[in-house]
């Protein structure tokens, strides 16, 4: 593995979190968030010309904040956003590296699988300058491979901005073996800030405070509960129950999950297919919504024997698998299982889309 024995990165670059872990036991989690001073206050208050994570979400109101993934998408034409993700990835690398003492670099990176299949080149080039080599991979690919589930299961990563759903058939998932829904983290909030606003019109609303809300207390059917919290009104403390309107927003999302789980299904052969819907995993932040598994499960069993799983340790899952990989496959062989910066990949299987 010459140049790349030094240290290798597990990176999950996903819109709301990035997650680093490397080969020498170094792990970070950062909020996805590049924040650049509005004006000499901001600069002089931060006494820098940009701030990353969770210094840029505390001092949110004296910075324009960028967040490198739409959508599961870098926005090419926003300059930007595209310069965010050049550098949020120069940053938690170089965080990474200077913890290793520094050296050569390899890394693995794991996308939402729109970005894997859209901005996988954008994303390569991005990195040419801060890895030696760089493997871009979907993100439920690498939970899967982490989790060595190789054959007849689903994984579904439920994000801030996306809901990737991954079918794995004993290869490396082709494009027609995965799809993205954008109804998602983000989603959820929006509706519950809607939902909110809409029985109490008296309430000053911030999304981050509601956010805050939803990722302590989501839930969704007869699971969790009561959502009791205090907001304010006209400036003074308002004790309020959101109970119904988050587990709304919450389930607002299910549909078109348990819609394209069913067609997934239907995509293997029928003689597996009762294996399959034993091994259904939820991964990323959404899996953490209490009961998603229980309700998701209660309306496939019309199609068998069902087993809904919420993963363990969900925010470096992804940059788990994504280090597995990077350690596991020598770099001159990472372009037969997705994209490849440091030299051309090889050519996929016969019959077979790169994915």
């Amino acid at each position: 593995m010459s140049r790349c024995d030094n240290l290798l990165l597990g990176i999950d670059l996903g819109s709301s979190r990035t997650a680093v872990i490397s080969s020498r036991g170094y792990r970070e989690m950062t909020a996805s968030v590049v924040g650049y001073p509005k004006d000499l206050i901001g600069l002089k208050l931060l006494g820098k010309s940009q701030v990353f994570g969770a210094e840029a979400l505390q001092h949110h109101s004296a910075l324009t904040l960028y967040q490198p993934l739409e959508e599961g998408l870098i926005c090419e034409a926003n300059y930007y956003n595209y310069n965010t993700a050049y550098e949020l990835l120069k940053h938690v690398i170089a965080k990474a590296r200077d913890a290793a003492g520094g050296g050569a670099v390899c890394g693995a990176i794991a996308l939402p699988v729109r970005a894997s299949v859209h901005n996988k080149e954008k994303i390569a080039e991005l990195a040419s300058d801060l890895l030696d080599v760089a493997l871009i991979v979907a993100k439920p690919f690498s939970v899967a491979y982490q989790l060595e589930r190789f054959s007849n299961s689903i994984i579904v990563d439920i994000g801030a901005d996306t809901v990737d759903i991954c079918a794995m058939k004993g290869t490396v998932p082709r494009l027609d073996d995965q799809v993205t829904l954008t109804r998602a983290g983000n989603y959820i909030d929006s509706r519950f800030e809607a939902l909110v606003a809409e029985r109490y019109p008296e309430l000053q609303l911030s999304r981050t405070q509601l956010r805050l809300i939803k990722e302590q207390f989501s839930l969704v059917g007869s699971y969790g509960g009561p959502v009791l919290t205090s907001l304010r009104a006209h400036g003074m403390p308002v004790e309020v129950d959101l109970t119904p309107e988050l587990r709304s927003a919450c389930e607002s999302i299910i549909p078109d999950i348990l819609e394209h789980l069913v067609t997934m299904v239907k995509g293997f052969d029928p003689e597996v297919q009762p294996e399959v819907l034993e091994n259904i995993f939820l991964a990323g932040g959404g899996s953490l919504i209490q009961g998603i598994d229980e309700v998701v499960a209660l309306h496939l069993v019309e199609y068998g024997d069902v087993d809904v799983r919420c993963i363990d340790n969900v925010g470096f899952m992804g940059a788990q698998g994504a280090l597995k990989l990077a350690q596991d496959l020598d770099p001159e062989v990472w372009g037969q299982v997705g994209f490849r910066h440091g030299a051309a990949p090889f050519p996929p299987p016969a019959g077979q889309e790169k994915s």
